[in-house]
């Protein structure tokens, strides 16, 4: 097992010529948030904080969910074969174990069962592989790399890469693995060498996506409980008592006065009529909160802008504003999940399926190329279908009475294997004549429906 220590590197030099001031430790060595630092935080830090804290604890499980909400098709497998296969792994579940660990803390590895008759540190023999057995999930404190197990030849596409991983499960013996029976997935980019940094802290996996924002969680969580705090105090009771000061001169009174503060608390408490000395008087100071929503708006806002997740989303509450419905930034979150599911997911699911098609249990041809199709996140309303089908159907009719392509070709395009598509297959040749007209007609009818 490796041990993983803290590494503390503190940068201040940019500053020294810069603005200084003392009293608010701006500038200077002290100057804590205000300045330059990076702490690479451990194992234990993040598990803590994904575990006792529910925001970082949400923001983990936004991404691993969405990465795998809608999962992928293969329009190839007609019969839903690999699929099955797939389900029957539950490759779906352990993918996204391996992924939240990834986020969580910077790498993990799938290792795949895969029984082709040769030992699990041996390369996979692809074309004897009867069944693939299991799919188990290793998050990265578990998995062991060293120096020796790498690909040295500089001649091969592997060079520089794992050739094997010593996977140790909770409990059980080491195993040495070889690197084609396993589904890698990394962590963040890691600049060690350009920070100055110890080199082999994070090498090969990367880092936690709580490395460069758990700071920023930590100072939401104490805005939120100074709030709270704020809340509770927004009252102040003010209770006049004649003779406080002679009262607090001699530990007699002191008792007096705890006593005194105790019963009118009680009072307070269980009945809505106070009963007062005559010479006593009470009030109820009440504190402006004006502007705190505000403030603590933007603080939320803050932590969308730095995760990169939806207010909407992170929040659960809808965009503020005249007008505003929160779907560019809804979008730019789906498409940064796409790209986090082309590089960490769809190479994984590649290699996957590509392993179930030469199992011979699985029925499969390997002959047949098997394309991954990854499921959109962004999900279209019953009401956007209808109209999209419309226009489609408009469109269709042009089409169809140009003789660009025929009632057949759109019934098979529209609704072949039961579900509907926008793509039209065409037979032969087609006469691209009269597209300039038929697009006219097509943008007049939008403009139409618009109205």
């Amino acid at each position: 097992m490796t041990n993983k220590k803290q590494t503390t590197k503190r940068i201040d030099s940019f500053n020294e010529d810069g603005y200084v001031d003392i009293a608010k430790k701006i500038g200077t060595k002290t100057a804590g948030n205000t300045g330059f630092s990076l702490t690479l935080a451990d194992d234990a830090l993040f598990a803590a904080l994904y575990t006792g804290n529910g925001l970082t604890k949400r923001y983990i499980d936004l991404l691993s969910d969405d990465m795998v909400r809608q999962w992928f098709t293969i329009p190839e497998d007609t019969e839903g074969k690999m699929l099955n296969y797939l389900k029957n792994l539950k490759a779906k579940s352990e993918f996204k174990k391996a992924i939240r660990a990834a986020k969580l803390f910077g790498g993990a590895v799938i290792f795949m069962v895969i029984d082709d008759g040769r030992e699990p540190n041996e390369p996979v023999d692809i074309k004897n592989i009867k069944s693939i057995k299991k799919l188990k999930f290793f998050s990265r404190k578990n998995v062991v790399i060293n120096d020796t197990n790498y690909y040295s030849d500089p001649t091969t596409e592997m060079f520089g890469e794992p050739e094997y991983f010593e996977l140790y499960p909770e409990g059980g013996i080491p195993t040495t693995v070889h690197e084609s029976r396993c589904l890698v997935f990394q962590g963040e980019y890691y600049p060690s060498e350009e920070l100055g940094m110890q080199p082999n802290y994070e090498k090969y996996w990367g880092l936690s996506i709580l490395q460069a924002i758990y700071e920023d969680l930590e100072e939401y969580g104490i805005a939120h409980q100074s709030l709270m705090r704020l809340l509770s105090k927004s009252n102040i009771d003010v209770l006049k008592i004649e003779n406080l000061m002679q009262l607090l001169k001699n530990p007699d009174g002191q008792k007096q006065l705890a006593a005194r503060a105790s019963s009118f608390d009680l009072a307070k408490s269980v009945s809505t009529t106070l009963l007062l000395d005559s010479k006593e008087s009470f009030e109820a100071v009440s504190q402006t909160l004006t502007g705190v929503a505000e403030v603590f708006t933007k603080t939320q806002e803050a932590l969308t802008g730095i995760t990169g997740v939806p207010v909407s989303i992170f929040w659960g509450k809808s965009a503020g504003g005249l007008n505003a419905t929160g779907d560019n930034e809804v979008r730019v979150y789906y498409d940064k999940i796409k790209s986090d599911q082309e590089e960490e997911l769809l190479p994984n699911a590649e290699k996957l399926t590509e392993y179930i098609s030469y199992a011979k249990d699985a029925g499969l041809s390997f002959d047949q190329e098997y394309n991954i199709e990854l499921g959109s996140l962004w999900q279209q309303t019953d009401s956007e279908k209808v109209n999209m089908r419309k226009v489609q159907a408009e469109t269709d009719q042009i089409y169809i009475g140009n003789g660009v392509y025929s009632p057949e070709e759109v019934r098979e395009s529209r609704f072949a294997n039961g579900k509907y598509s926008i793509e039209t297959d065409v037979e032969g040749e087609v006469d691209l004549g009269s597209f300039e007209d038929d697009t006219k007609k097509i943008n007049s009818n939008k403009k139409e429906n618009e109205k």
